[in-house]
């Protein structure tokens, strides 16, 4: 008996039976927190860790990847890393709002520290951890240090290093409840980068590449509106408002509500597309592949990729490219910062003056010394 699970909205999954089955609907049933949705004709989930497993232990058939991670029922015990503490770290995730994006970071965190406690202390796995000994791991800063040096040694960079030190710390507070300052751990210094950015005429040629209406309609958003991927697939079409030109971006990075510009260039050709594809009913702009669920974000940046190869512009950007590019024009255009900082959803002016780094509308007022050297000494520019 095999089920079929896809993401439907941020925090929920459908669930639907391969085949029709009085003996599957009962387990369905069975698990709790299911609810039937008879437009979509699928039951719907809460998108959790532990629900999944549930599925997966109802229906061994079937192996569950969803979102990079393959659930299995078959754990055995060694393998388990410590399942009270993983309930209490997710609901501890849950309880202060983080984004399913950054729990299943901390998470997988937590675990990749366990394993390599475990090894040092030369046990046999994970789960033969004692709770006194993670809570004294967690505690020891000379312990954490030892590990993160690892991680820089393995080739990982400080962000990604920086965030393990950020899930041990949210495990040592909020967990254990360890008072915030015995949790202190050097951190390394955060690389400064600046943000990469194409030409106007750059990104018009990767924009216009797509024959494809659908996916045309998807990057003139995305650059036209300054969007990340995640807030373009999850655009309704309620969201969109023309009359007083602007887009509502819901739930966006840090669980924030904003507005955002919609182009009259945009609306044209959100217009074509949702005729063409007769979506006036639909939930999402985009909807995926199947019944209830938006198009997923690799989907997008599979598009962007081909894009920027037919468009022939050779560079090596990802589509948040073109959110960069949106911020970096308008500011090269005389749009005060705080404005832009408003449109993007930035929390940190710090976050928006970064664009100031990477404008050229200052730089092209100063002449290089040798244009000057070589115009001086041969005034007709031979």
């Amino acid at each position: 008996m095999y089920i079929h699970i896809h993401r439907i909205e941020y925090d929920q999954v459908s669930v639907k039976l391969a085949e029709f089955s009085r003996e599957g609907v009962d387990k369905l049933r069975a698990i709790g927190g299911g609810k039937w949705d008879p437009n979509g004709k699928f039951w719907r989930f809460p998108c959790t860790e532990e629900k999944l497993r549930q599925l997966a232990e109802c229906f061994p058939e079937t192996e569950i990847t969803f979102d990079g991670l393959t659930v299995s029922p078959k754990v055995t015990e060694d393998e388990q890393l410590m399942p009270t503490l993983e309930r209490m770290l997710t609901s501890a995730l849950k309880l202060k709002g983080y984004s399913l994006k950054t729990s299943k970071a901390y998470r997988g965190h937590v675990r990749r520290y366990l394993q390599n406690l475990a090894g040092y202390l030369e046990l046999k796995g994970p789960g033969t951890l004692k709770e006194e000994e993670l809570e004294s791991a967690i505690i020891d800063s000379s312990r954490a240090k030892q590990y993160t040096l690892q991680l820089l040694e393995q080739g990982h960079s400080p962000a990604y290093v920086n965030q393990a030190i950020s899930a041990l710390r949210f495990l040592a507070v909020e967990v254990f409840k360890q008072p915030s300052e015995q949790t202190k751990y050097i951190r390394p210094k955060k690389e400064k980068k600046l943000p990469y950015v194409l030409s106007e005429q750059e990104v018009l040629r990767v924009i216009q590449a797509p024959t494809n209406l659908k996916h045309r309609t998807m990057l003139y958003l995305a650059y036209a509106s300054g969007l990340r991927v995640s807030e373009v697939v999850r655009l309704k079409i309620t969201d969109i408002d023309p009359e007083r030109g602007i887009l509502r971006v819901r739930q966006g990075k840090g669980k924030k509500d904003r507005h955002t510009l919609l182009s009259q260039t945009a609306w044209d050709m959100i217009k074509k597309y949702v005729k063409a594809e007769r979506l006036s009913t639909s939930l999402w702009l985009f909807p995926g592949q199947h019944p209830g669920s938006h198009l997923h974000e690799r989907s997008l940046q599979k598009v962007f990729k081909e894009a920027l190869q037919t468009s022939g512009v050779m560079k090596q950007v990802g589509i948040h490219v073109l959110r960069h590019s949106f911020a970096t024009h308008l500011l090269e255009n005389g749009t005060d910062l705080r404005y832009i900082q408003e449109l993007l959803g930035h929390a940190n002016p710090s976050t928006t003056e970064r664009y100031t780094h990477v404008s050229t509308k200052n730089l092209k007022r100063i002449q290089s010394p040798l244009d000057r050297i070589l115009r001086d000494r041969d005034p007709r520019g031979e």
